[in-house]
C-alpha cells in the first residue's frame, strides 16, 4: 500500500474528548443546510463566476445552530447507489483514480525480481496494463506513490536505504505511455517524498521539509506542472508544512497551508483556480486544529478533522464537516479514514468498514456497505472529489477465510 494509505489508516487520533452536539429541530436543520450549501460569495471569482468574500478569520463556531447533525437531523434511507462493475486484482493491488475512465495501478507481483510495478486499468473494460515494470532511477529504487488522468501519469521513485526520492511523469494516450519521463522534482532524508495528484493534464505536488529533519525551518511549497511548460509554477508558499493532500476536483485545487503565522498556527483551508492559481474560496481553521483531509466540491469545502481537540469550538471535534467561512456546516461525526469524494449535492464519505450517502439537499443519508467477505476496513475509496464515476477497492476473502484478491466496484454518480 502506497504511503498515503498507509498514512491515512494508522493515523491514530489525540487530545482530549470534546464536548457532543445537542440535537436540534429538523426544520432548523434544513433550513442551515440549504443556506449553508446554496450561498456563494468570495473575495474574486468563484463557482460560477460569484463574488464572494473571505474574511480570513478563524472559524471558531460555537453557535449550535451553524452545525447540522447528519445522523440525527437527516432523514436515513435505503442506498440509492448501484454497482456498475466489479473486477477482481490480485492481492496487494493499489488503484488510484483522479478523473476520467482510467485508474493508476500500485501492483504487487508475485515475481521476486520486482517488488511492485505501476500499471493502468480501464473502468469501462477491466483491461489492466502493467506499465512500467522497473523504475527507471536503477535497482536500488522502488515505486512509492502513482497517480494518473487521462493525459498524464506521475509516479514517485524512493530509494528506501537513503530516504531520496525523485517525481516524474510522461505523457498518457488511450492508457498507453508516450515519449519519456520526466523528472519533475527530488529530495533526500531532508524532504517529505512529495505529496501529488493530477488534473486536467497537470501534475500538482507539494515539497515539504520533514518536521524533524535539518530543513525543518524551510517553507513548504505548491507547485503544478503541464507538458510543454518550460518550468513548474510556484502556486503557494507555506510558512510550515501543508496540513493536507494537494486535491484536484471540478477545476479547483484544496489546500491546507500555514496562514495568519504571526499570530500562531492556523491552516487555512484554499481553494485555487487550476488555470490561473488564483484562490477562489478559503477557510481558516481554529488555532492548533489541522484538518485532516479537504477538497472543493459543489461550491463549498467537504473537510476532515480527525481528533477531538477539546477547544476551537465545533470545528475542533472529529468528523467530516461540508460548509464555508461562516457556516452553517453540514456534519458527520465519525472517525474519518479518507478524503470525500461524490458528485453534486452527494457526498460520499468513508467510515470504518462502510461509506456514508450523504444528500445535503435531499437532507438524507444512507450506507454503501462493502462487498461480502472484506476485511476489516471494508471497501476505502479511490476516488477523490467530484466525480462520474465513484470507484472502492477491498480486500476480500477467499472460501478458506484467508486474503484472497483485491475486489474493485464502480458506482455511477448521476
Amino acid at each position: 500500500m502506497n504511503s498515503e494509505c498507509r498514512e491515512q489508516m494508522n493515523r491514530k487520533s489525540a487530545g482530549v474528548n470534546g464536548g457532543g452536539l445537542s440535537r436540534r429541530s429538523l426544520f432548523k436543520g434544513a433550513a442551515a443546510a440549504t443556506a449553508a450549501l446554496g450561498a456563494a460569495s468570495l473575495v474574486g471569482c468563484g463557482p460560477k463566476g460569484d463574488e464572494r468574500q473571505v474574511s480570513g478569520e478563524p472559524q471558531v463556531i460555537t453557535d449550535d445552530s451553524k452545525i447540522v447533525n447528519v445522523t440525527e437531523e437527516f432523514k436515513s434511507i435505503d442506498n440509492p447507489l448501484a454497482v456498475q462493475s466489479t473486477w477482481d486484482l490480485p492481492l496487494g493491488t493499489v488503484p488510484f483514480h483522479s478523473e476520467g475512465a482510467w485508474a493508476a495501478l500500485l501492483e504487487a507481483p508475485s515475481s521476486a525480481r520486482s517488488v511492485n510495478t505501476l500499471g493502468i486499468m480501464s473502468l469501462s473494460s477491466g483491461a489492466r496494463t502493467t506499465l512500467i515494470s522497473q523504475p527507471t532511477k536503477g535497482g536500488a529504487y522502488g515505486f512509492h506513490d502513482v497517480c494518473c488522468g487521462e493525459t498524464v501519469y506521475a509516479w514517485i521513485e524512493m530509494n528506501y536505504s537513503e530516504a531520496s526520492w525523485t517525481l516524474l511523469a510522461q505523457e498518457l494516450r488511450n492508457g498507453a505511455l508516450v515519449g519519456e519521463a520526466v523528472e519533475l522534482d527530488h529530495g533526500n532524508s531532508d524532504w517529505e517524498p512529495a505529496r501529488f495528484t493530477v488534473a486536467g493534464g497537470h501534475v500538482i505536488w507539494q515539497k515539504m521539509p520533514l518536521a524533524s529533519g535539518s530543513k525543518r525551518a524551510e517553507f513548504s511549497h505548491c507547485y503544478s506542472w503541464a507538458f510543454g511548460d518550460a518550468k513548474a509554477k510556484d502556486l503557494y508558499e507555506s510558512q510550515g508544512r501543508f496540513a493536507t493532500w494537494p486535491r484536484a476536483s471540478g477545476g479547483y485545487l484544496t489546500i491546507a497551508p500555514r496562514v495568519n503565522t504571526e499570530e500562531g498556527t492556523f491552516y487555512g483551508i484554499t481553494a485555487l483556480d487550476l488555470d490561473g492559481g488564483k484562490m477562489v474560496d478559503q477557510l481558516v481553521m481554529p488555532q492548533n486544529v489541522s484538518p485532516f483531509e479537504a477538497v472543493y466540491m459543489n461550491g463549498t469545502f467537504a473537510f476532515s478533522v480527525e481528533a477531538n481537540y477539546g477547544y476551537g469550538g465545533s470545528l475542533g471535534n472529529m468528523g467530516t464537516f461540508i460548509g464555508r467561512e461562516g457556516g452553517p456546516f453540514v456534519h458527520l461525526s465519525r472517525e474519518p479514514l479518507a478524503c470525500v469524494a461524490g458528485k453534486g449535492s452527494r457526498y460520499l464519505i468513508k467510515a470504518r468498514s462502510s461509506h456514508f450517502v450523504v444528500d445535503v439537499e435531499g437532507q438524507t443519508y444512507a450506507i454503501l456497505p462493502a462487498p461480502d467477505k472484506a476485511t476489516d476496513y471494508g471497501d476505502y475509496p479511490a476516488s477523490v472529489g467530484e466525480t462520474d464515476r465513484f470507484v472502492t477497492f477491498a480486500t476480500v476473502r477467499g472460501d478458506n477465510g484467508l486474503p484472497a484478491a483485491v475486489q474493485l466496484r464502480v458506482f455511477p454518480l448521476a
